[in-house]
């Protein structure tokens, strides 16, 4: 008996040592403070190792402190693990249900998944936890918009703005708020859903390019002729046979147009991956062959070639050049505050439907 006592005495230390401090302090400076405040510096400029060591660094002093499974939670949502930082997430508000932050960073995580209006429910606990601030008054705004709920998003921006005046973050997600309510105005369903959008992907771009220019109409007239070089597209098929778009799929008929058309392209291994996100680049590429379509001018294809490029990032020799030239000169896109192109950047929904409308003025 005393035997079985002992046995349990050890296992009980032995789990309440498993359950402590993996570490002790080495120095006045490691702390889980220190460590959490160092690895929120790593999310910011997106090290995500790096993070996740200072965050793990946090955790082995203080296994019970909230902030370093919420800087976890960042880091996996950085990786795009949303699973795991749906996890830390949780784990991080299991620790302290009134650390507002992990409640931001667990709404956060919703938005990753698509899942607004747990969002939505997850910021406002954080703004009841916290309603002087600007950033849990801004997150609920930012929830209402991803629901298309702008007036209600609109009503919390300026609650944050009040709270915060000239806030540069929540004027930012004012000014996407005011971009998106621009861009689906006057737009058909379609354009609607697309624009909420983080970045449109080749069946989304085939469906705006179809519902929206209407450009199977639009190449009737044209129809046996064909582009001049980068703008070549495809040749016109009778029958649209990509192994990666059956008959089913929401977009097929979109995309049989695009790409019978020669709006765009598929790619070499014969499949048109219509779940790829596109590039200012590409999608530069895509609208300049509408344009050269139309116009039936053979010109267009080398309007630019050998001219100086006024972009930092994009050189005279870049694939899209001519494409990009032609694009931003009509105002149809348009460069970043620095003057920059962004070639490899993906295209928000609400940019690409703007994109799309100034498009449609110019052929109208």
């Amino acid at each position: 008996m005393k035997r079985l006592y002992a046995v349990i005495i050890l296992l009980a230390v032995v789990f309440m040592a498993g359950c402590g401090p993996e570490r002790k302090q080495e120095s006045i400076m490691d702390t889980p403070e220190s460590h959490y405040k160092e690895g929120m510096k790593y999310i910011e400029v997106q090290q995500w190792d790096k993070a996740f060591n200072e965050f793990t660094l946090a955790k082995t002093l203080d296994a019970k402190y909230a902030p370093a499974y919420e800087g976890m939670a960042y880091a996996y949502l950085g990786e795009g693990k949303n699973d795991s930082a749906l996890k830390m997430a949780k784990e991080c508000i299991s620790k302290d249900s009134k650390y507002w932050k992990g409640h931001i960073v667990m709404g956060k995580v919703y938005l990753a998944m698509d899942e607004p209006k747990d969002a939505l429910k997850s910021f406002t606990r954080a703004h009841k936890l916290n309603e002087r601030s600007e950033v849990t008054t801004r997150m609920v705004g930012y929830a209402h918009y991803r629901l298309g709920e702008y007036e209600d998003a609109r009503s919390w921006y300026t609650n944050a703005l009040q709270l915060k005046s000239n806030d540069t973050a929540t004027m930012k997600y004012l000014d996407e708020l005011n971009e998106m309510q621009m861009a689906v105005a006057g737009m058909g369903k379609a354009a609607r859903r697309i624009a909420m959008s983080p970045a449109i992907t080749r069946a989304d771009a085939a469906a705006l390019f179809v519902d929206e220019i209407n450009v199977e109409n639009l190449f009737k007239k044209e129809e046996n002729k064909g582009f001049q070089e980068y703008g070549a597209g495809n040749e016109p098929q009778e029958d649209l046979n990509l192994p990666d778009v059956a008959p089913d799929f929401w977009a097929y008929s979109f995309i049989s147009k695009v790409v019978e058309g020669g709006i765009i392209d598929v790619y070499p291994d014969g499949n048109y991956h219509p779940e790829r996100a596109i590039t200012k680049a590409d999608f530069a590429v895509f609208i300049s062959r509408v344009l050269m379509k139309i116009a039936d001018d053979p010109k267009m294809a080398t309007q630019f070639i050998g001219t100086p490029s006024p972009f930092a990032d994009v050189p005279g020799s870049h694939f899209a050049f001519n494409a990009i030239m032609i694009c931003t000169s009509r105002g149809i896109l348009d460069t970043d505050i620095s003057g920059n192109f962004g070639i490899d950047e993906k295209v928000p929904g609400r940019k690409a439907i703007m994109a799309i409308k100034k498009l449609k003025t110019i052929l109208n």
